[in-house]
């Protein structure tokens, strides 16, 4: 995630105090434990004992397809958590607070804000389903001819393009897996699934990349890229699996029990 990306999630969570002095506490963090943006009032402690808690309950989820937003009312306040693409707004806020107000913020106004700044950098997001890939066009190379005002002096080769400061990242891993169809009343028509240790090696390999999107490739050369997810650990007997919902299957053309080729999209 860019510094620029998690800036503008922090100015959105800092403005929650001037709009709703009730809520005193609000901040975004990713399943994995990763803190996203928070307020002064929120310590990194108090976070991460939220988040446990929360993985526990949306371990118990899965069933249902997972959680879109979760709220625990207490005798003097509540807890708000809201499902914001592979991210999570959660706020604490007086039970007197306005709770007209209060979901604005976290079910619209927030969630609205993020996907527009995901659209400004779609490198951090994905929205698509299956796209089929396209063969890359091979730049013609260019010949000059020569000139009468051509010289026979030779000239300097440039050679400061030849040289970047951008790091030279590994190939994308490829990885088999076998298909296992999933379903469920809320399981998202748009997004696969993929075993849990592999995705833990691939953000080990690009520590300072976010990988939202897959690549898939059938035995068949059926080709497509879309969005995913880690399997739950607490789902037994995942190694090697990638779960894809009915929509994709079709339109990659492919049934459950199936092998297909997986690897990340890198940006």
């Amino acid at each position: 995630m860019t510094e620029a990306y998690s800036t503008a999630l922090q100015t959105i969570i800092g403005e929650f105090k001037n709009i709703s002095p009730e809520i005193t506490n609000a901040f975004i963090f990713k399943s994995n434990g990763e803190i996203v943006a928070s307020n002064e009032t929120t310590t990194e402690d108090q976070i991460k004992k939220l988040i446990v808690a929360f993985n526990n309950i949306a371990d118990q989820a899965e069933t249902i397809g997972g959680i879109e937003t979760l709220t625990i009312q207490g005798a003097n306040s509540q807890l708000n958590i809201t499902s914001m693409n592979n991210r999570y707004l959660a706020t604490v806020s007086s039970r007197a607070a306005d709770q007209k107000v209060v979901k604005t913020l976290t079910r619209v106004l927030v969630p609205t804000v993020v996907k527009l700044v995901d659209q400004i950098a779609p490198e951090l997001s994905d929205n698509q389903l299956p796209q089929t890939t396209k063969p890359e066009s091979k730049p013609i190379a260019e010949i000059v001819l020569p000139t009468e005002q051509t010289t026979h002096s030779e000239s300097i080769p440039d050679v400061s393009a030849s040289f970047s400061s951008e790091p030279v990242l590994p190939e994308p891993p490829v990885n088999q897996f076998m298909v296992e169809k999933i379903g469920g009343l809320l399981v998202p028509s748009d997004i696969v699934r993929v075993d849990s240790e592999v995705v833990v090696k691939w953000n080990d390999l690009y520590v300072d990349k976010e990988i939202t999107r897959v690549h898939i490739e059938t035995l068949e050369g059926k080709k497509g890229i879309c969005k995913f997810k880690p399997i739950k650990k607490a789902k037994r007997n995942a190694t090697g699996i990638i779960q894809i919902p009915e929509k994709i299957l079709q339109a990659l053309k492919i049934s459950e029990g199936k092998l297909v080729i997986v690897k990340p999209v890198i940006k």
